[in-house]
């Protein structure tokens, strides 16, 4: 199959008539027109997703403090096992419910080490990717309880 052999299907199935020597003027227009639209089905697409990417931070952040958080915090309501640390870290509900904290104050506590001499018992930094980090902090900062 030819661009000719396309352009006539095109033509045909719209029921136009083509001038000879028309035809790649008209398939060139088709796929503007085609192009057009997948512009703009990209774009009210993304500010879709945009509002979803919330939704979606909120259930990987929660996944991950199942996964990596909960052996030393309650990070979850709903994790498989109690954590192991005695006495558990603080649950990461009261932790939201702290007036103080703000998305860019978890992010910084995620990516900042609290551990040394001179605290041994301090939190380690849990080496998080930067997403990691944002999706942990989206998921904390949904367990605030609004008043």
């Amino acid at each position: 199959m030819d661009l000719s052999d396309i352009n006539e299907a095109i033509c045909e199935s719209r029921e136009i008539a083509v001038k000879p020597g028309r035809q790649i003027e008209v398939l060139i227009m088709t796929v503007r027109l085609a192009s057009a639209w997948l512009v703009v089905f990209c774009v009210a697409g993304g500010s879709v997703r945009a509002q979803d990417a919330g939704t979606d931070d909120v259930q990987q952040g929660h996944r991950l403090a199942t996964l990596i958080c909960s052996a030393c915090h309650v990070a979850a309501p709903d994790q498989p096992f109690e954590p192991i640390l005695r006495p558990p870290a603080p649950s990461f509900e009261s932790i939201a419910q702290r007036g103080s904290i703000t998305n860019d104050s978890v992010q910084t506590f995620l990516t900042t080490t609290h551990r040394d001499i001179g605290n041994p018992q301090g939190m380690p930094n849990p080496q998080l990717l930067d997403y990691q980090v944002k999706q942990l902090a989206a998921y904390l900062l949904s367990l605030r309880k609004h008043s």
